[in-house]
């Protein structure tokens, strides 16, 4: 009976023109940041060089001239940085300038698309929140989920196979968009032969990091469901979750609170990054001038530790709207 009310759903679900209008949102991301790694790859031109050889010649006439003074004070800021950054390298001992340093960066596959990837991610679990949000608020706001329940009324299967359908085939999509990412840059890269020196481990983690965008967007699905139950509406639920960063995050957790460590969005990089870094403020201490200085500390919070955290948050969510939806009249 349950694999009958899931194909239902999933029928209905792919025949939602919004769910069909997001994919095509996702795919357009991807064709952007392609387009993006495209322009960013592209070697310098003759103006550029010609350019960047004019400054070199002034820089390095200079360096010659002052280049024992300018490294003194590289690493006397460098030391000074390692006070609140331990990992901070302003690489001081790079030498007298060249051409390259006057020439804007050059992207590669190699260096460049993981970080991409997650610039993909941010469009990816957008989309697919509100995709989750619209299967299931819209029946509830034009009255079509007290039709559907008058042919399946047992609540319980019907949230459970919703939630099922928005998260699975959601988190499915988000897979392939995310594999998709990774070919459209590849080819964006390598048509400017600017793949770099792809390793073994870049391909490992490019496909670990899509794997985890996968289940960002079948939880960020199961999310806007679960809100979609609560708030019956999609416009109601982007706004909710808006004013949730905005307000709880920013304001409440991070400013007030000063614990970044249980903000949603540090939780979220964790997951995405395998692993993130985060400031919280350290002991104050009188300084020489009598000021008051608070040096802030760098914490450091595993891609597990994130994981659970959002599972739990996400688990109290749907056992909420669980219950709403079985207790209150849809009419």
């Amino acid at each position: 009976m349950m694999g009958r009310l899931m194909r239902v759903e999933l029928r209905r679900y792919l025949a939602r023109q919004a769910v069909r209008w997001l994919v095509v949102g996702m795919v357009a991301a991807v064709l952007l940041t392609g387009f993006a790694a495209w322009r960013a790859s592209r070697p310098p031109s003759e103006a550029q060089l010609a350019e960047a050889q004019q400054q070199v010649t002034l820089a390095q006439a200079d360096w010659a001239q002052h280049g024992a003074e300018y490294m003194t004070q590289c690493r006397a800021q460098q030391e000074q940085a390692r006070q609140t950054d331990p990992s901070a390298d302003f690489q001081c001992d790079r030498g007298a300038p060249t051409v390259e340093s006057f020439l804007p960066p050059r992207q590669t596959f190699a260096a460049n698309a993981y970080d991409s990837l997650g610039q993909v991610a941010t469009f990816v679990l957008l989309l697919s929140l509100i995709v989750g949000a619209t299967f299931v608020a819209a029946e509830l706001s034009t009255g079509a989920m007290s039709t559907w329940l008058t042919f399946e009324p047992r609540r319980g299967r019907v949230f459970a196979s919703k939630a099922a359908v928005a998260s699975v085939v959601t988190g499915t999509a988000a897979l392939a968009v995310s594999v998709l990412a990774v070919g459209v840059l590849w080819v964006a890269t390598a048509v400017n032969h600017a793949t770099g020196q792809v390793e073994a481990q870049t391909l490992v983690d490019l496909g670990n990091g899509s794997a985890r965008i996968a289940v960002a967007a079948a939880g960020a699905a199961l999310l806007g469901a679960g809100l979609g139950f609560l708030l019956r509406h999609t416009a109601a639920v982007i706004a909710s979750v808006i004013a949730w960063f905005i307000a709880i995050d920013g304001i409440l957790v991070s400013g007030l609170l000063q614990a970044p460590r249980w903000a949603a969005a540090t939780n979220l990089q964790a997951w995405l990054r395998a692993g993130t870094t985060y400031y919280q403020q350290g002991p104050c201490v009188t300084d020489p001038l009598g000021g008051l200085a608070c040096n802030p500390v760098q914490k450091t919070l595993p891609m597990a530790a994130g994981g659970l955290t959002l599972v739990a948050a996400l688990a109290v969510v749907a056992a909420l709207a669980w219950v709403v939806f079985r207790r209150r009249d849809v009419a």
